[in-house]
């Protein structure tokens, strides 16, 4: 079981630090804007879920709770990380000439926010049940305004090689 765990954290954080290296490089503007922008908000979308929704779901923010200081930690850095790749998708949006990646531009900057401001807060240790809420209704918005703009997003779990 513990095997198990390890090999899906470090496939997790090598998937995460590709992302990373992938939103470094700078492709040419207008090239697959939809799919960068999808890849980008996907890395964020695991990263919350992963790391702040499924702990939170778990009790393990709750005060008492066991590891509930590396659990906050760790939610605090996937959310400011989530942050940059917030950022990323919102700066493709905006430049994009797609009229659906333009129309969800100002919701990913509010996201953006929130994401930053929550992520802050975990960082240090302060949790309210109430940010995490928030955060879920914030990507909901995001998943809502794309469905209608007939792009939705859709939460596909993927199998992990080994486990």
């Amino acid at each position: 079981m513990q095997s198990r765990q390890s090999t899906a954290t470090r496939l997790a954080v090598a998937f995460l630090a590709f992302g990373l290296f992938l939103s470094a490089a700078r492709p040419a503007e207008a090239f697959l804007d939809k799919t960068r922008f999808a890849a980008h908000l996907g890395i964020a979308y695991f990263c919350f879920h992963h790391w702040v929704m499924k702990p939170y779901g778990e009790g393990q923010f709750v005060s008492g709770a066991p590891h509930r200081t590396s659990a906050l930690v760790k939610g605090g850095v996937a959310l400011l990380f989530a942050v940059h790749e917030v950022q990323v998708a919102a700066k493709i949006a905006r430049l994009s000439k797609d009229p659906l990646l333009q129309k969800l531009s100002g919701s990913v900057g509010t996201l953006t926010n929130s994401f930053a401001s929550v992520g802050q807060r975990l960082k240090g240790g302060k949790f309210s049940p109430d940010d995490v809420k928030m955060l879920d209704s914030a990507t909901s918005t995001v998943g809502a305004q794309a469905a209608a703009g007939g792009a939705p997003i859709k939460d596909v779990p993927v199998p992990i090689p080994g486990g």
